[in-house]
């Protein structure tokens, strides 16, 4: 996508676009600046979305639930999600297992984050998209999983029922 700094400079940042296998196009900036390491962040929403505390409570509550990721909030209240990696832990495999750790982390806070994710919380139709980065999934997510908590994908939400049929005694 983009990106400052030629390599070997001081400090440089690259811009990629990833893919988990259920949150497509999670935006995330690679920062290095020598001597300090490499900080992968991820806007995780889009600009001036109402959070609602629901919400950002369980960002926060990722913090201590799952390893090696933080959430935290941009001066604009804009939602990130980050990892970082000290210059003595930076390889390829490192940045290949960063990367996967936030696409793990988006995939699996996917239905619960949606109202920081989308337009009034209503989540893109990806049913019938592939994740454009299947190599990078299948070298690295059995590492990334094997030291995180154990999950499950929440089972489909039913239609919600309209204010009418509620009124009217509808059945489900």
């Amino acid at each position: 996508m983009g990106g400052v700094g030629q390599p070997g400079d001081p400090a440089l940042t690259r811009d990629v676009v990833i893919d988990g296998s259920r949150r497509f196009d999670l935006r995330v900036t690679l920062a290095w600046v020598e001597g300090v390491g490499l900080s992968l962040w991820a806007y995780y929403g889009h600009e001036e979305m109402e959070i609602p505390k629901r919400v950002l409570h369980t960002m926060l509550r990722t913090n201590f639930d799952q390893p090696m990721v933080k959430f935290a909030l941009t001066d604009d209240e804009r939602p990130m999600l980050m990892t970082e990696l000290p210059p003595s832990a930076i390889s390829r495999d490192e940045l290949g297992r960063g990367l996967v750790r936030l696409a793990v982390v988006a995939d699996r806070l996917l239905e619960e984050t949606a109202p920081a994710i989308a337009d009034r919380g209503q989540l893109p139709d990806w049913s019938g998209r592939t994740s454009r980065n299947t190599p990078l999934l299948a070298t690295y997510l059995a590492d990334v999983e094997s030291v995180m908590p154990a999950w499950a994908a929440p089972p489909p939400r039913a239609p919600r029922r309209g204010l009418l049929s509620r009124l009217l005694g509808g059945r489900r």
